[in-house]
């Protein structure tokens, strides 16, 4: 189980995956940085800049668990429906939903609910909630995430991140690959930061991005 940075649970995964092994980054820059030791952390930078922005873990389909306090959600009540914005936007499924729960000797207790709505987007529509203890918490565990077939144009946005700061150096770099042996100077703007995203990539970016979280 992960906590993650952003409020939720990723209950069966014990890593974060990257967005880009280092064959498919050699494969996307016709092998130019093969043997790089940079490549590898500078992928893991870049996606985890991507995953920020997006305010979730985006890739692969993971089951995820969040839990809200009912305080919390106040603003979130229409009528006698609850609709919550999960920190997703690519959700596959619901697994439970769980009122008025607890968590009591290393399990969740609480009253199951069936009846609710849910798109793609995350948008969660819980149908007549009825009393509900304002102090107590709702859990949902859920499915979320992009396949692998779905990922091209965030892996070649990664890939463009990590060969920004790849290809600058910070300050004066001697590099050696055989008998060959280069020098060069190169600025290191903020832009070439594997972690800098440019406004051309957020707007790659937005249809992935949670869009608010209640």
């Amino acid at each position: 189980m992960i906590n993650t940075t952003w409020g939720y649970k990723l209950t069966t995964a014990t890593a974060f995956t990257d967005f880009l092994t280092t064959t498919e980054f050699n494969n996307f820059t016709a092998n130019k940085y093969t043997g790089d030791v940079r490549i590898e952390p500078n992928i893991h930078s870049a996606t985890r800049a991507i995953q920020n922005y997006c305010g979730w873990h985006i890739y692969p389909n993971l089951e995820c668990e969040m839990v809200y306090r009912v305080v919390d959600l106040r603003d979130c009540f229409v009528g006698s429906d609850l609709l919550i914005q999960l920190p997703a936007t690519f959700v596959s499924g619901i697994t439970s939903i769980l009122l008025n729960c607890s968590f009591v000797d290393n399990e969740w207790h609480g009253d199951s609910v069936t009846d609710f709505d849910l798109d793609s987007s995350g948008l969660l529509r819980i149908y007549d909630v009825g009393s509900i203890d304002r102090r107590s918490k709702i859990r949902i565990v859920y499915n979320a995430g992009i396949d692998a077939t779905e990922m091209d144009a965030i892996k070649e946005l990664t890939a463009h991140r990590v060969t920004h700061a790849v290809s600058s150096s910070y300050g004066i770099t001697s590099e050696a690959a055989g008998g060959v042996s280069v020098t060069y100077n190169a600025t290191w703007a903020g832009n070439t930061r594997s972690t800098a995203l440019p406004d051309d990539n957020k707007e790659v970016l937005n249809p992935y991005r949670v869009k608010g979280v209640f």
